[in-house]
């Protein structure tokens, strides 16, 4: 119920849009946040694939080396292979060791995302469901107040009416009280 006039509808209307734009910023903070844990997945997944390619380079870099001093210490090939089969064996197990723990990074933070996602739905669903209840009661609460406040206007001005002198000043000043309080809400 709304009455553009109404000082008391108008203050209730206030109250629902507050109530509105409040439950609007927490969808759009939930919002941020989901993509911000998107944000964070990617990153996770963009560090696994730059320490892949660092461990590649480095290694490049060792045979590298090792072909550089083996061209300028001619003789033992034998003690230069060995050295790169160490150095492929060390960097195979790296590779794996941090494949293992890259791998299992995105899954924990694959699982966070995912989990964040249901709980904040099923979160936003319950407020989102509590916010119309409360809505719905707001509307019934302005509609009884509206109402009270129209009725007890009738009364007094029927009062008036047919009230001595005494009475009708003082129903004048009660009917001067409650359009001041009118005022006061539009303030």
């Amino acid at each position: 119920m709304s009455n553009d006039d109404n000082p008391v509808s108008q203050a209730f209307e206030l109250q629902r849009e507050a109530i509105e734009r409040s439950q609007e910023a927490f969808k759009e903070g939930l919002e941020f946040q989901q993509r911000l844990n998107e944000a964070m997945l990617r990153g996770v997944e963009g560090g696994s694939e730059a320490g892949e390619r660092s461990r590649e380079m480095t290694q490049e870099a060792l045979h590298n080396t090792l072909d550089a001093i083996e061209r300028m210490v001619p003789g033992d090939e034998a003690a230069f292979e060995q050295v790169r089969e160490s150095i492929d064996e060390a960097f195979a197990a790296a590779d794996e060791a941090a494949g293992e723990a890259s791998e299992r990074a995105v899954e924990v933070t694959e699982e966070g995302v995912e989990n964040f996602e249901e709980r904040s739905e099923e979160y936003l669903d319950t407020v989102e469901g509590q916010l119309d209840q409360l809505l719905s009661a707001h509307e019934n609460l302005e509609e009884q107040t509206v109402s009270f406040v129209d009725e007890t206007e009738e009364q007094l001005q029927e009062l008036q009416e047919g009230a001595p002198g005494d009475v009708t000043e003082q129903i004048e000043a009660i009917q001067e009280r409650m359009q001041e309080l009118r005022e006061g809400m539009r303030d």
